[in-house]
């Protein structure tokens, strides 16, 4: 939540605005949960079920990630779903490491809704949808990092303003979101935290309080 040289070029430039955990100006959807204490959350994951919108005139994307909630030199494990207009959808795979140094990457996108996984698995970070890994980076990039902020988002970049994905008839779903403090198991971690910027947005929970579940859609559809 995201090729010719030329479009890859914009949509890498327009990525790095479209798609961090860092969102301090722009406008999206979603939940987050913060941990205070020892461990951090090495891990994240949501079964994203995205939803099409016929009024983006750019981009959009739903993700999953996990950051250091920094303001001050933010570091960051995410992936997700993203789709360019006019383009085939993607999924993507994004980090900033312990030492700043960013990389980003794509892979052909599953045709239904899948599970979207980042975590640490042995001596690596491991980016998975469904049962297929589809990245994989040393963990000693991360090492000193603490993730203490996850976070499920989605996001339409549609100037003026920015919207979210989903239609009020057809939603954006999260599904089981959960984390993983670090030493720990994928667990509900509540969802405390509600992101709700972006103009005509919508984002609420639904089902089991304790489900992880969460929909977002645009009122203008």
């Amino acid at each position: 939540m995201q090729k010719k040289l030329m479009a890859w070029l914009f949509s890498s430039v327009l990525l790095s605005v479209l798609i961090t955990p860092c969102f301090a100006a722009r406008g999206y959807e979603g939940y987050a949960d913060l941990l205070t204490e020892a461990p951090w959350f090495d891990g994240a994951k949501s079964t994203i079920d995205y939803q099409d919108t016929t009024v983006g005139k750019i981009g959009t994307a739903a993700w999953v990630g996990i950051d250091n909630n920094s303001a001050d030199g933010l570091k960051w494990i995410q992936g997700g779903w993203v789709k360019w207009k006019g383009q085939e959808p993607k999924i993507y795979w994004e980090y900033t490491d312990k030492n700043g140094d960013c990389a980003r990457g794509y892979d052909e996108a599953p045709g239904a809704s899948e599970t979207y996984a980042q975590k640490k698995k042995a001596d690596n970070v491991e980016w998975t949808h469904g049962d297929i890994v589809y990245k994989t980076v040393a963990w000693t990039k991360f090492d000193t990092v603490a993730f203490r902020k996850i976070q499920y988002g989605a996001e339409m970049l549609d100037p003026p303003d920015d919207h979210t994905p989903g239609k009020a008839a057809s939603k954006n779903n999260f599904a089981s979101s959960m984390g993983r403090p670090a030493g720990g198991v994928f667990a509900a971690t509540g969802l405390a935290h509600k992101l709700d910027s972006a103009a005509d947005g919508n984002v609420e929970k639904y089902g089991d309080a304790n489900s992880g579940n969460l929909r977002t859609w645009d009122s203008r559809n």
